[in-house]
C-alpha cells in the first residue's frame, strides 16, 4: 500500500542514503516535448539537507534534458528502488533549481576537494511530496561496483583545460577553451535540449578554472582505478590500472606456484 508524506520521513533518510543509484524524471511544458528519465549514481553525489531539501551533483554527459526542463518549469521527480533487502520504491516530488559550475551557489555547495570529475551543476529540490510503496515487482540485484569510464573521460577533458590555462598569459582574463577540453564539450553538446530549450548557460563561458587535484583515486569497478600520465591535474595514474592488491598477491602466488611445480616436474 502506497503511503504519502509532506516531507521525507526520518525512517527513509538512512535508506535513501544507502542506495547506489536513483532516477531523475523531468519533462518540458510542450505537449509534444521529450519526457526524460535519467539514471544517476556515484557515492556522495546525492545529499539530504533536511526533510524538505535535497540536491545532487550533476555530472557531464552528452545530454542536458534535466537542466533544460528544470530551467523551464522546475518540475522534477527523483525515484529510489530497493534492489536488496525489503522491497521499496520511494519518490521525491519537488520543484527544482539549477546552480551551474562557476556560480556562487555551486561553489558554496561543492568545495574543490569534494568536486567530482566532470561536475557541471547542482540540481536542488524543494520537496513538497514523498511517496513510499512496496516495489514487489522490482528484481533483486547484487551491487558490484560503480563504473569508472565517465570520471576517467571527464578527468582527461578537465586536464586539457588545466594545461591550456597554465600556458596562457597572466593578463588573459578568460582561460582558453581547447577543443578536447570539458568547457568546449559543454558548449558543443550541452547548450540545448532535444526540444531546443536552453541548457547550460554559465559553465562554458565561466572564468572559473578547473583546479588541480593531486593524489585523487577514482574508486569503482572491482577496486580503485588510478590513471597516470595525461591526467596530471587529477594526480591519477595509467588508464585501466587496477589497484587491487588482493589480485596482485594472488597473481604473484600463482606465478610462484607455477614455477615451483615446473621445477618439481623436471626433477
Amino acid at each position: 500500500m502506497v503511503q504519502f508524506y509532506s516531507d521525507i520521513p526520518d525512517f527513509l533518510i538512512p535508506w535513501i542514503r544507502a542506495q547506489k543509484m536513483f532516477w531523475v524524471a523531468t519533462a518540458p511544458l510542450s505537449p509534444t516535448g521529450h519526457i526524460n528519465v535519467s539514471p544517476k549514481g556515484y557515492e556522495g553525489t546525492f545529499n539530504i539537507v533536511d526533510r524538505r531539501t535535497v540536491w545532487y551533483e550533476d555530472l557531464s554527459g552528452s545530454g542536458v534534458e534535466t537542466i533544460a526542463h528544470v530551467r523551464e518549469n522546475g518540475r522534477i521527480t527523483i525515484m529510489f528502488c530497493a534492489f536488496e533487502g525489503a522491497p521499496r520504491i520511494t519518490r521525491l516530488f519537488g520543484r527544482g533549481t539549477v546552480h551551474e559550475f562557476g556560480t556562487p551557489e555551486y561553489e558554496s555547495l561543492i568545495p574543490v576537494d569534494k568536486r567530482q570529475p566532470g561536475s557541471r551543476s547542482v540540481i536542488m529540490l524543494d520537496v513538497y511530496k514523498v511517496s513510499s510503496s512496496c516495489g514487489y515487482a522490482v528484481p533483486l540485484y547484487t551491487f558490484k561496483a560503480h563504473r569508472l569510464k565517465l570520471k576517467e573521460l571527464a578527468a582527461r577533458k578537465e586536464d586539457e583545460d588545466i594545461s591550456a590555462s597554465a600556458n596562457c598569459h597572466p593578463s588573459e582574463a578568460e582561460p582558453p577553451r581547447p577543443e578536447k577540453g570539458l568547457k568546449y564539450y559543454w558548449k558543443l553538446k550541452n547548450t540545448q535540449s532535444l526540444d531546443g530549450l536552453p541548457g547550460v548557460l554559465v559553465g562554458p563561458d565561466s572564468t572559473r578554472r578547473f583546479e588541480k587535484r593531486e593524489g585523487l583515486v577514482i574508486r569503482g569497478d572491482k577496486a580503485s582505478v588510478c590513471i597516470s600520465g595525461t591526467t596530471k591535474g587529477w594526480g591519477l595514474k595509467s588508464l585501466g590500472e587496477v589497484c587491487n592488491f588482493k589480485v596482485l598477491i594472488a597473481f604473484s602466488l600463482g606465478v610462484g606456484l607455477s614455477a615451483a611445480w615446473t621445477k618439481f616436474a623436471r626433477t
